[in-house]
């Protein structure tokens, strides 16, 4: 097995130079920079040297031992494949079934040293460079500062503290939605501390402490990992100060796993004593949830994180009805109930009828039961009143949702998608970036906000947020889809069709349209390859295979318009065929001048949203008053 060492001196690979201190892979002349999170794969693999790589040794490796589906993988997969120009039969990655993948190619060193050969021993996961939010806060999604990408400073803000790792030392994977929602309760918790910046830390991070310090502008970092011994589980945290790393306080929590809760109670008071001295007034106390029921809430909120993977999603569901069964009371698991039932429909395909009612009748039990609940649960009243095309009752759902005290990450996501599928761009970006500062490091979050950048047009902004929610494991066609827009109206084509070849991988969809259309638009001027890229897209629409998303966009490039508002017209059945917002995006201008399209929107009710509001329209933006 090949070291690190001998890999970073660079090493080729069949025609291809691999440089991994440069992040660069390079042939003739021509230099490819993968993301970092592909890089590390194309490592997995090197260090094997044409052995297999298992799935579970990808997920040790690359996402330091978080508990994925097999869509990220396929991803980066498809996208390093994609890289080294690829395709079947392969010559230079090859799929074993039900095993994993390996080399074809074997690994030249450039440095000439000899294989050493070291035992084949998994080094445990460095969970300080990959982790996850657990849950959008295990308390019941409690709104909390957080930090923000942008906050960088030498000088750091007074009593703040950064919460950094959490690390599982209990040898079991399985209880990874523990040791995330031990470290994401207790933010919310600490936020309780009057005139205290908490900074939930979820990013890689490479420095010393006093740099980490610096970086995230804290006076304080805080540590911790959590063993097991039997039954017990044990929670240890160190405090330190960010500029000399002295010692500030330091302790441990000892309780059974099934006293998760009381024990996150207990830590978050140690440390809010080590911080404040006891001179804060007490945490806030909250109604103890069945430690049963708990503990298949905070499960179903790891699930609910990865719904990348939409068989997550449907673990979710089971776990919080099994949470509601153990303790009826308990409003956070209805509210994440109804929020999974809400989004089964795009994640796959459930009836959207039966999923909006489920998640109303679910949400009405909660608020019954749990009164705390109840302005948090116009959430799913909002996504409902969108679906409806109902936008005046969705967006005042949505801005009580936003407004109340118990606040959940979806809330904004969904307002913002719902004011840009009105048209209002700018405040659908906004709108979100308020949930960066809620869950900053949650993958979805980050999706969110790069589509929205992309729709508004803000390029740049829209890269690094693409970036991050890479990242952090996000993945799924849709999020795919919308990095390959964007790659191509920043004219780099050939990573864009990268994209879009690995996002039909991942929904196992066929690829024979990808070529053509790319060629024609390419070459615009010539009807031969757009005639031809148009019937490939006509075969795959007939055979059920390419998603009207595609088929809008796609159509609308290329001059087709009377075929691009045939699909945008699909938008006015009950339900949503596609994202309603695609139809104001910079790729779609074209279609906002023809005939049809105020017809469209006016069957869709954005007219007389618009009207109520005092919005004008100037035949390709929507301009609002302030509200």
């Amino acid at each position: 097995m090949l070291t690190t060492e001998q890999l970073d001196a660079g090493f080729n690979l069949g025609d291809w130079e691999v440089l991994p201190a440069k992040g660069l892979l390079r042939r003739d002349g021509l230099d490819v920079h993968p993301e970092p999170l592909i890089l590390k794969v194309l490592l997995a693999l090197a260090k094997r040297d044409g052995d297999v790589v298992t799935k579970d040794e990808f997920n040790e490796e690359v996402w330091g031992g978080r508990a994925f589906g097999d869509e990220p993988l396929l991803r980066a997969i498809s996208l390093l494949r994609g890289h080294f120009e690829d395709t079947r039969p392969y010559r230079y990655i090859d799929t074993l079934h039900r095993r994993g993948y390996r080399l074809l190619q074997r690994v030249e060193l450039h440095t000439g040293a000899e294989t050493t050969e070291v035992p084949d021993v998994a080094a445990p996961p460095d969970t300080r460079l990959w982790k996850t939010v657990a849950a959008i806060v295990a308390a019941g999604f409690i709104a909390i500062g957080a930090y923000t990408w942008t906050q960088i400073s030498a000088e750091p803000e007074p009593r703040s503290i950064a919460i950094l790792e959490i690390e599982n030392l209990t040898g079991d994977p399985g209880l990874q939605y523990a040791v995330e929602g031990i470290k994401n309760s207790l933010a919310p918790r600490l936020s309780e501390i009057p005139n205290f910046t908490i900074k939930n830390i979820i990013l890689p991070y490479d420095e010393e402490m006093p740099e980490v310090a610096r970086r995230f502008k804290v006076e304080y970092l805080l540590t911790g990992y959590v063993q097991l011994q039997g039954n017990t589980l044990k929670i240890s945290y160190h405090i330190t100060r960010g500029d000399n790393g002295g010692t500030v306080g330091g302790g441990d929590v000892v309780g059974s796993v099934d006293t998760l809760f009381t024990m996150q109670e207990q830590l978050a008071r140690k440390v809010r004593d080590d911080l404040d001295g006891g001179a804060s007034p007490q945490l806030i106390t909250r109604r103890q949830p069945d430690s049963a029921a708990y503990n298949s809430y905070m499960r179903g909120m790891y699930m609910l994180e990865l719904r990348f993977d939409r068989d997550n999603l449907a673990k979710a569901i089971e776990l919080f009805k099994e949470a509601i069964r153990l303790d009826e009371r308990y409003g956070p698991a209805y509210l994440a109930l109804a929020s999974a039932y809400a989004l089964a429909h795009d994640y796959y395909g459930a009836p959207f009828e039966e999923m909006n009612e489920l998640a109303l009748a679910t949400i009405e039990k909660g608020v019954a039961e749990d009164a705390s609940i109840a302005d948090a649960a116009w959430a799913i009243h909002g996504r409902v009143f969108h679906q409806q095309h109902e936008w005046r009752k969705s967006e005042a759902a949505y801005l009580r949702a936003i407004n109340s005290q118990v606040v959940d990450s979806n809330a904004f996501s969904w307002y913002s998608r719902m004011l840009a599928s009105t048209g209002r761009l700018a405040e659908a970006r906004d709108i979100v970036l308020a949930a960066e500062k809620i869950d900053p490091d949650n993958a979805m979050v980050n999706s969110r906000i790069a589509m929205a950048q992309t729709w508004f047009g803000d390029d740049a902004a829209a890269e690094e947020y693409f970036r991050r929610a890479n990242d952090l494991g996000a993945t799924g066609p849709i999020h795919v889809m919308s990095h390959a827009l964007l790659l191509w109206r920043t004219g780099r084509a050939d990573e864009s069709k990268q994209l879009t070849v690995a996002a039909m991988g991942i929904s196992e969809r066929p690829t024979f349209w990808v070529e053509l259309v790319y060629q024609a638009l390419a070459d615009l001027a010539d009807p031969d390859k757009r005639d031809a890229a148009l019937a490939s897209i006509d075969t795959a629409w007939t055979d059920q295979v390419i998603i009207p998303e595609i088929m809008l966009i796609v159509r609308t490039l290329l001059g087709d318009l009377d075929g691009a508002m045939e699909i945008a017209e699909l938008l006015e059945a009950k339900g949503e065929a596609f994202s309603t917002e695609l139809i104001f995006i910079p790729e779609i201008a074209a279609l906002r001048q023809h005939p049809g399209f105020m017809r469209l929107l006016e069957g869709l009710g954005i007219v007389a949203y618009w009207n109520e509001l005092g919005c004008t329209w100037d035949g390709d933006r929507v301009q609002c008053p302030t509200i």
